[in-house]
């Protein structure tokens, strides 16, 4: 442990004197019921609540459980290492780690709040993405603001066994699950094309989807969220979150059984139609999607032809580590669907 990290300790007043002092001003921006709950507040603090730290507005992530807790206390770490990994001006769209409160015995997070919205926000405006001009922009600043971390990051040079270590995830998350053994020949298969490759290691986020980027005029001003970070992992994790998690939600605003607008193939039908499409599918989105995992490989020194290989052990990584046990068991569903190979029709059994 580093003696950043031995730091971190809850400091003697809690995380309600914070939010109720006097002139402090604030907004509760997320809150959920997984089993790793946690309210996040927008917070303006009171002037000299924090000297020496930052003057504007801070975010502060609060833990409903002792699983929150846990959470909450890895992305600090994760904070403090990326502090410290010397990342230049990219530093500047990573939160910083401002103090630990203490919440009735549990820690809470406060970190420097980043200005832009989350990118999720134009997502979900009408026609955005149905639109391949906004949908490219996307993609690009999402691919180039991961292209310029991995080379900063970059480490060790391994075997790249990532296929082979979901597999094992899963086993341990799903055992006697009624489509294990066929997610399981998809992701030897993906080990077979992937494991006599050899990458180098980089921090990783872990979550890497469009509701964690911020955009802000064009360019991406935060990432956040970094409970599912790694300080030394296989970059292709969020090369091939960000692709997947796009494409989940392509049909959010239509229809069951109606075709999705200006996605010609693409019907609002059993879960995971979007991953289907944007992996298999033809059309603008299908080529852009391909086009970012090739990019993404090649950047990597990877052959680009095994994006597919990387999108198959994406989804089970999903299937292993989601919080939510439904979201993760139709992703270990949509996984046993999907061909060995891309050229081949999806098992609709």
């Amino acid at each position: 442990m580093t003696e950043a990290r031995r730091a971190i300790r809850p400091r003697p007043r809690s995380v309600h004197e914070l939010l109720f002092t006097p002139d402090t001003r604030g907004v509760l921006i997320a809150a959920s019921r997984d089993p790793d709950a946690k309210m996040t507040f927008i917070v303006t603090p009171a002037p000299g609540t924090f000297p020496g730290g930052p003057a504007g507005p801070i975010a502060v992530k609060i833990p409903v459980t002792a699983v929150a807790a846990a959470a909450i206390r890895h992305e600090t770490e994760m904070l403090i290492d990326l502090r410290a990994a010397g990342l230049g001006r990219l530093g500047e769209t990573i939160p910083r780690y401002v103090e630990t409160l203490d919440s009735d015995g549990l820690p809470a997070l406060v970190s420097t709040a980043l200005p832009g919205r989350p990118m999720s926000v134009a997502y979900h405006h009408w026609l955005h993405t149905a639109q391949a001009r906004w949908v490219a922009v996307d993609f690009a600043l999402a691919g180039g603001w991961l292209r310029q971390f991995q080379s900063a990051t970059s480490g060790e040079r391994r075997q790249l066994r990532w296929a082979d270590e979901v597999a094992g995830q899963l086993r341990r998350r799903w055992p006697g699950h009624p489509q294990l053994e066929s997610a399981l020949i998809r992701l030897s298969s993906a080990d077979h094309q992937l494991g006599d490759q050899r990458v180098c290691r980089t921090m990783v986020h872990g979550d890497y989807w469009f509701g964690n980027l911020l955009v802000d005029d064009g360019v991406i001003t935060g990432v956040v969220d970094w409970e599912g970070g790694e300080h030394s992992g296989w970059p292709l994790r969020d090369l091939v979150r960000f692709a997947v998690s796009y494409c989940l939600y392509l049909d959010r605003h239509t229809r069951p059984g109606h075709r999705v607008l200006r996605h010609s193939g693409l019907r609002r039908a059993d879960f995971g139609a979007g991953i289907s499409y944007g992996l298999l599918g033809q059309g603008w989105l299908p080529d852009l999607v391909r086009s970012h995992l090739r990019n993404g490989l090649a950047s990597l020194g990877l052959p680009p032809e095994l994006w597919y290989s990387a999108a198959l052990a994406g989804l089970g990584e999903v299937a292993a580590l989601a919080n939510d046990d439904t979201f993760g068991s139709d992703h270990l569903d949509l996984l046993a669907k999907l061909p060995l190979w891309p050229t081949e029709q999806p098992d609709e059994r």
